[in-house]
């Protein structure tokens, strides 16, 4: 009976335990075990205090032309994925660039300081909006992508999926499938 009760409480104990950031993912997009996790990091590692305050990750699964073929089949079947490349106006939402350029300039009200439009210290939406995509690093061609959001709580809650963009977002998980390199790219973006 008592090696009964172990086993119980190892089952519980193991379903408690935290999902890593690869599991979480596949999970989410349904990628399959046998693509190949290639790239990871992440930004940062563990959570903190109050979570993974401005969570980065940059993940890549390398598919054999088949399993391509067959993971793009299933992604053009759910429905939820567009032809690449991302529109810009997509880009700035889903950058938050607009809410960026707010919280600066609310900023410089309450400290009742003012910089030059461009500096440092307050970037042009423009150069906001350079500055995310270089981040982003995309160098994909052909292919399609999914944006995924939950507001809060990346990782863990309930996402849905953008098709348009119409107000910045506070968080997204982009998935990128690149045709020609027959991979995965998925990036993980968090503001808060």
């Amino acid at each position: 009976m008592r090696a009964v009760t172990i086993l119980a409480v190892c089952f519980l104990l193991a379903g408690c335990l935290p999902q890593s950031d690869e599991q979480l993912i596949r999970r989410e997009f349904a990628v399959p075990a046998r693509a190949r996790m290639t790239a990871y990091s992440a930004s940062p590692e563990q959570g903190g205090w109050f979570g993974r305050e401005g969570l980065r990750i940059h993940m890549e699964f390398q598919f054999t032309t088949s399993g391509f073929n067959d993971y793009l089949a299933a992604a053009r079947r759910q429905g939820g994925w567009r032809e690449l490349p991302i529109p810009r106006r997509f880009l700035l939402h889903m950058g938050g660039i607009e809410s960026a350029k707010q919280g600066i300039l609310r900023s410089f009200a309450l400290q009742n300081k003012t910089y030059p439009e461009g500096s440092v210290y307050n970037p042009t939406q423009e150069q906001l909006y350079e500055q995310f995509v270089k981040r982003l690093d995309l160098q994909v061609r052909r292919g399609l992508f999914q944006c995924r959001t939950a507001g809060d709580n990346i990782m863990h809650a309930e996402k849905r999926t953008c098709q348009e963009l119409r107000q910045d977002l506070n968080d997204y998980m982009l998935a990128v499938l690149d045709r020609d390199a027959k991979r995965l790219i998925i990036k993980v973006g968090t503001k808060y």
